[in-house]
């Protein structure tokens, strides 16, 4: 009874701590994961209509930071394409889906005197990771033991239990989680055990540059930043367990890494001019053959300086798809490379928004030591090499949410 009440009173004490605005910033990031998209728009638009409130109630004005500049900079120039696109629907349509680059820039204005429990918010979206993962690693268990294929623990089988998302969208929320788990300045034992966890599911996800890039970026904070810190002797005592992970995990991450080397031919994915429905496509050979038509496009279309306009890029590679003869099926892929989709759609211009919003996040990151705010932004300049990850309502809310919140400076933290 006593340890009932205890907990009853910590769960409480957090509630206390948490304002009207962190919760419905918690809303926003835990509901990305999910399916029906309109949840997490309407998380926004609670958001930016308390906000409003809030800032007449406290008179406190309105101001935007450098970063919500660039944003709503960007997003002067989403407007701006419909004088040269050639597809007007397309684009006003492109103006409804990116919203939140306009909205919560002006969310953050509304409130840049106001304070946002930055380390509370993380820590419950990093607990909810874990539940998400659970849910996602039972599902496939059990559709392990019903059908009997293996296939259901890795990568897009795996994060599909979870309203079919995307298994490199949620790779890179469940690292955003692990490594702010590692990185915060007191950390418990809980601590680690979700952390642990969470690389588990995440080498489960098998996103082989996300894996990757995560473990590089623990490296270099293990090795020179903290290890004055460790005691080697008691991490030598998890050596073993780790190891052990990474064997059961790693099956499915080996054998899609091995059929990349094998089955890749670059210089015939380059000069091939008729591939054929029955051609076996590659993730990386698919990407270079993106990157070959990208070029192309600019060229043969003039749109080096302002692109094609927002949202108006699927036609025209629809367009090369069928020049080279490739599957139906990959009609409807876009460029899975969010640096070419900026520039085939706004050009020049809209890539050097795009990297400028980014040199700000890194620079502060650089200035402020902020490491879990420098993993956000690698995190996020490496996954735009191979998905168009800002181009889509997860992947856009998640980096424009985040990236204001960490760089805010009325930010305050709670351990």
């Amino acid at each position: 009874m006593a340890t009932t009440s205890r907990i009853f009173m910590t769960v409480l004490q957090r509630i206390k701590l948490l304002s009207i605005l962190d919760v419905l910033f918690i809303l926003i990031l835990v509901t990305l994961p999910l399916g029906v998209y309109v949840i997490n728009s309407i998380a926004v638009a609670f958001f930016f209509v308390y906000a409003f409130y809030l800032n007449i109630k406290t008179k406190q004005g309105f101001h935007f930071s450098r970063l919500g500049y660039f944003f709503v900079a960007l997003y002067i120039l989403f407007v701006f394409s419909l004088i040269w696109t050639n597809n007007i629907e397309n684009t006003r349509l492109g103006l409804e889906r990116f919203l939140s680059y306009l909205i919560l820039p002006i969310t953050f204005a509304l409130l840049h005197k106001s304070k946002i429990n930055k380390n509370l918010v993380l820590k419950i979206f990093s607990n909810t990771l874990v539940l998400y993962a659970i849910y996602c690693i039972s599902f496939g268990v059990l559709k392990v033991l019903r059908f009997g294929d293996k296939k259901f623990l890795f990568y897009h089988d795996l994060s599909g239990n979870l309203s079919q998302l995307n298994a490199i969208y949620l790779s890179v929320f469940t690292s955003l989680a692990i490594c702010f788990l590692l990185f915060k300045e007191v950390k418990s034992k809980k601590d680690y055990i979700k952390a642990t966890f969470l690389m588990l599911f995440l080498l489960l996800l098998s996103s082989k540059i996300i894996i990757a890039t995560v473990f590089t970026i623990i490296g270099f904070r293990f090795f020179f930043t903290i290890t004055k810190k460790i005691n080697f002797k008691k991490w030598l005592l998890y050596l073993p367990f780790f190891l052990i992970i990474i064997a059961l995990s790693s099956y499915k991450l080996s054998n899609r890494i091995k059929v990349e080397f094998q089955e890749t031919n670059l210089s015939e994915v380059l000069e091939t001019k008729d591939f054929g429905h029955v051609y076996l496509w590659t993730g990386f050979g698919l990407r270079a053959f993106q990157v070959k038509v990208f070029f192309e496009i600019v060229k043969e279309k003039e749109v080096f300086w302002l692109g094609l306009g927002l949202n108006n890029s699927q036609d025209v590679l629809k367009e090369k798809y069928k020049e080279y003869n490739l599957y139906p099926g990959f009609y409807y892929y876009n460029f899975h490379n969010q640096y070419l989709q900026v520039f085939a759609e706004l050009g020049f211009i809209g890539l050097i928004l795009l990297l400028s919003a980014f040199y700000i996040i890194l620079r502060k990151a650089i200035n402020t030591k902020d490491y879990f705010l420098l993993s956000f932004i690698i995190l996020i300049l490496v996954v735009c090499i191979t998905e168009s990850f800002l181009w889509r309502q997860r992947g856009m809310v998640c980096f424009i949410a985040l990236a204001l919140l960490l760089t805010k400076k009325n930010n305050y933290i709670l351990d």
